[in-house]
């Protein structure tokens, strides 16, 4: 716009140059000049206007998500917490072990939390990895838990190397001993 505008002053002032002489176009000059001053100053203030529209939608949209945010926060803590209490009712008044497990597996499924026994290298820890290095065989020692919505892992699991099953010697005919 302002491209087009300088174009057409340039225009003005080149035909009003030739027409009047040299005074003559310095004053088209000086009136042109103030009327792109003029418009410079008009388009700023919109800019203005609308920078300033659009700072102030921004700022609501922030605001809303942090409000829904510490919501999210306050009522995932609740249920949480809900969720230990029943635990710890149950620990409390069970008769035996397997009530408490029943209860943890329950509380687990309808979190959304997965018990890994598994050996993966991806998901657990490696107790004293020198020991019985080569081999591929593991123990788990301590389970690995993960988000069962995204597979992330939540907490990290123990594992340790076992060692390599021996390797039977071979006789020439091809039998083991």
């Amino acid at each position: 716009m302002f491209r087009i505008l300088s174009e057409k002053i340039a225009a003005k002032v080149d035909r009003a140059a030739m027409k009047a002489g040299a005074s003559a176009a310095q004053e088209v000059g000086r009136r042109l000049t103030a009327e792109l001053d003029a418009a410079i100053a008009g388009a700023q203030s919109a800019a203005g206007k609308m920078g300033t529209l659009v700072q102030q939608a921004v700022q609501a949209a922030v605001d809303e998500a942090l409000r829904t945010a510490v919501l999210n926060a306050t009522r995932i803590h609740e249920e949480h917490l809900a969720q230990l209490a029943l635990i710890d009712r149950t620990a409390q008044t069970a008769q035996d072990l397997d009530a408490v497990r029943l209860r943890v597996e329950q509380e687990m499924r309808r979190s959304g939390l997965t018990r890994i026994t598994v050996p993966d290298p991806g998901s657990f820890n490696l107790v004293n990895p020198a020991e019985h290095e080569g081999s591929t065989k593991y123990e788990v020692l301590a389970p690995a838990y993960a988000d069962s919505g995204s597979g992330r892992i939540v907490q990290r699991g123990e594992m340790r190397r076992l060692p390599s099953a021996p390797r039977t010697p071979v006789a020439e005919g091809g039998d083991a001993r």
